[in-house]
């Protein structure tokens, strides 16, 4: 009889166990928190079923090597906003981004939402360089790279400085390599002759410029979903 009894309290312990582990829930505070999530299963049920909302997909072709993540879009249209690139098994968070630019896929049309959810560092997708300057405390240096193919928008990837500093946090086996992205509309206007250059952030007509940080990409070093090579 008192082997039964021990049968089935290390049953209920075990079960209990397993309950509470399920359970946890993160201090959702910034980004990197969501590295946190240990399944996707976890994450929908800290944000809802009506919330998240979750696929597989491909950043590769499979014929080129490209790898299948599952991609979970998180109170979507709204100011926070933000995907999460799990492994293929959602067991392991390996990207989040969040986006200042929200399509409207009913009307095709593009709206800009600043992004509630910030860094460690507190930028977030939304802000000024000027704003992000402030946080910096000192200038620094961004490259660009124009597609005026594509609406003659492309990207400004920041660099050098603290904000593009890898951060390593105790929850994470990995290294969080941060990409920031910024929105490259009206650029012309002030570097009619630019195709690809580096920039400073305290020249004069990048301040009077002013462009807004649009993409935020932070993901586990060694499992960019964007690289082939991608473990």
């Amino acid at each position: 009889m008192k082997q039964l009894i021990l049968v089935i309290f290390i049953s209920i312990f075990v079960i209990c166990e397993a309950q509470t582990k399920s359970d946890i829930k993160p201090n959702m505070n910034t980004l990197e928190d969501f590295f946190r999530f240990e399944n996707v299963e976890q994450l929908t049920s800290y944000f809802g079923n009506k919330n998240v909302f979750s696929e597989t997909v491909y950043f590769a072709e499979p014929s080129s090597g490209g790898k299948p993540y599952l991609v979970s879009e998180v109170n979507f249209g709204t100011t926070q906003s933000i995907l999460v690139t799990w492994n293929s098994n959602g067991t392991e968070v390996c990207q989040v981004q969040v986006s200042s630019h929200f399509q409207d896929h009913e009307t095709g049309k593009t709206r800009i939402i600043p992004n509630a959810w910030k860094t460690k560092q507190g930028l977030y997708a939304g802000m000024k360089l000027s704003q992000i300057g402030r946080i910096n405390w000192f200038p620094f240096s961004f490259n660009t790279q124009l597609a005026k193919e594509v609406e003659n928008r492309g990207e400004i990837l920041l660099y050098f400085g603290w904000i593009k500093k890898d951060i390593k946090v105790p929850f994470s086996s990995q290294k969080l390599v941060y990409r920031y992205t910024l929105d490259l509309k009206r650029v012309s206007d002030y570097f009619p002759q630019l195709s690809a250059f580096t920039l400073k952030s305290n020249n004069k007509l990048v301040k009077k410029w002013n462009p807004t940080l649009e993409l935020i990409t932070i993901y586990r070093e060694g499992l960019n979903p964007q690289s082939v090579s991608s473990k």
